[in-house]
């Protein structure tokens, strides 16, 4: 092993559904995360950060590859053509970890690659010959759900059965190990303290050189915390009928309830206690890493996507592509160093993550890579500014799809002036002017024909090199199948 390698660890943060602009330090009015504001004191802050996909598998795809999703193959499962991260770092002898409860990031989808060990929550039925590797408790879990209606226990305990909800976050809080035994009443399967009590026993058992992977589902919807972080934010808490009302009917817009500016009001309040008490236990995790690293350590704390709360008539981040889905937040911190520059203003993308965390080990980032480092960002260096940025998905009625067979494709090309929407299911173009319109209000496609059409080709352009990408797959996959009939 390199001994620039052997002292080195990266430990990177993803949390699901977190909007920079519920963060005060992106200037929000609540102070959802003073945890997290305090330790980011030390931080560099980067105010333009933009995902490559609007949810989680188009999202993680770029993370972990730094290729476009729909490109090589398209983005879940994972291909076996996009190289992982994880599997560059094992390769020169990095030990791996992650812990995650997300359904899109389990090993059904192929993100247990390159990792030592995967603790994965992921709520997929698991297939036959994944059965073997179930432990005890899981395979418990699995029996018990197949034998009660969990879903409509769940629902009658949760909403009618008084004081349940706080025995749960007591139970899961007091007692993180008892998070696989309640897994089947629980709507997620990995919380805040199970992760953070993992991480920590990791950390004490491992030497470096490491990677750390850790995805933190808590602010995910339904949103459901505790009534103390929601007492941090107003007198009284929510009751349970006003809690299933919001989150069954509003959020997912059952039965058409006409949506006021109180009820956008009370499901911010639901996601911003949600975060608050995410925070809770990174404080937590913050003060035992200040303790434990004071140097040769990069941590990178980030989030898959944003959340919609009807700024376009949705909730939720399925069917959209605005800025409040692709916008997220950025922090990186080099442990023992202080930063060149706490704040950037650069726009840069999510596919940067995986060619910074080679770079910090000082491995070579391979070409193929379409992200860049962002290190010398830190150091007070400057990069060239990208021309333009595209996130995209596939969808249909408003759900996310897995490829294009089973739905449409939905993408944006962002550059620092203009913001181009294609929504194939709907042949719709957008395009927003966001130095005058940021919110993206006022579609100005016709009145700008020249501009549409700089868009056009540099879409047109991206398609067809993913179509020809996915031919290229098939043949090769094709003739591998040939030989292994041979």
């Amino acid at each position: 092993m390199d001994n620039t390698l052997k002292n080195k660890n990266v430990i990177l943060l993803t949390i699901d559904a977190l909007r920079a602009d519920h963060l005060k330090f992106y200037g929000y009015n609540r102070n959802t995360a003073p945890n997290l504001e305090k330790f980011i004191k030390n931080a560099t802050t980067f105010f333009n950060c933009y995902t490559n996909g609007p949810e989680t598998p188009s999202s993680f795809s770029a993370i972990f590859t730094s290729i476009l999703p729909f490109l090589e193959g398209g983005y879940t499962p994972l291909p076996s053509q996009k190289i992982t991260l994880t599997q560059l770092l094992k390769e020169h002898g990095i030990y791996t970890y992650a812990i995650h409860s997300n359904p899109n990031l389990g090993r059904f989808f192929n993100y247990d690659r390159g990792f030592d060990t995967f603790l994965d929550g992921e709520r997929y039925k698991p297939k036959k010959d994944m059965q073997m590797s179930l432990n005890f408790k899981q395979k418990f879990s699995s029996h018990l759900v197949k034998f009660l209606d969990i879903k409509q226990l769940s629902k009658k305990l949760l909403y009618n059965l008084k004081g349940f909800n706080k025995i749960k976050f007591w139970l899961r809080d007091k007692i993180p190990a008892l998070t696989d035994l309640l897994l089947p009443f629980s709507s997620i399967a990995y919380n805040a303290p199970y992760i953070t009590d993992k991480i920590i026993s990791f950390l004490n058992q491992t030497k470096p050189p490491f990677f750390l992977w850790a995805h933190f589902m808590d602010i995910h919807s339904p949103y459901n915390p505790p009534s103390k972080n929601v007492l941090n934010f107003r007198k009284e808490d929510f009751s349970l009928k006003q809690r299933e009302f919001l989150t069954s009917k509003v959020y997912i817009m059952h039965h058409n309830p006409k949506v006021t500016p109180k009820m956008i009001d009370d499901l911010k309040l639901l996601y911003d206690s949600e975060i608050n008490y995410l925070d809770e236990y990174l404080g937590k995790l913050f003060k035992y890493i200040q303790f434990h690293f004071k140097k040769n350590c990069l941590i990178i704390i980030t989030a898959d996507h944003g959340e919609n709360f009807y700024e376009h008539s949705i909730f939720g981040h399925q069917g959209s592509i605005y800025d409040e889905l692709l916008r997220v937040p950025l922090f990186i911190i080099e442990m023992g160093k202080k930063p060149n520059k706490r704040q950037i203003h650069d726009t840069i993308q999510l596919l940067d993550i995986s060619p910074t965390i080679l770079d910090y080990f000082d491995i070579a980032i391979p070409e193929f890579f379409q992200g860049r480092t962002i290190l010398p960002l830190l150091h007070g260096e400057s990069l060239k500014e990208l021309d333009y940025i595209i996130s995209e998905c596939y969808q249909k009625n408003g759900q996310m799809k897995r490829n294009n067979e089973e739905g449409f494709k939905l993408l944006s090309i962002k550059s620092d002036l203009w913001k181009y929407i294609y929504d194939e299911e709907k042949n719709l173009e957008l395009l927003f002017n966001l130095r005058l319109d940021p919110k993206e209000k006022n579609n100005i496609i016709k009145e700008l024909p020249e501009k549409a059409l700089e868009f056009r080709m540099i879409r047109d352009t991206h398609f067809q090199r993913a179509l020809a990408l996915d031919e290229k797959a098939k043949i090769i996959k094709a003739i591998k199948t040939v030989k292994l009939d041979l």
